[in-house]
């Protein structure tokens, strides 16, 4: 499993909304593909969980990585 947090800043160190206010580029998720490729080689089950949690960003990361790894929806 990999948990994304994002890439603020202010972690450690702001409140919930501060820290947690991340949107990945498509450069950040990109460079995890090798990785998640990798820990699938080595598991029935690999999961990536996405705790960038302010408005939508948790979502949009999640969608734009399935598109990344060629994985179906739903």
């Amino acid at each position: 499993m990999t948990r994304f947090h994002g890439r603020n800043d202010a972690w450690g160190t702001g409140a919930k909304e501060e820290r947690f206010r991340h949107t990945y580029a498509p450069e950040e998720l990109t460079e995890w593909i090798p990785r998640l490729h990798e820990m699938a080689e080595q598991a029935d089950e690999v999961h990536a969980l996405f705790n960038n949690c302010c408005a939508d960003a948790a979502v949009r990361a999640a969608e734009s990585m399935r598109q990344l790894l060629g994985a179906p929806a739903g």
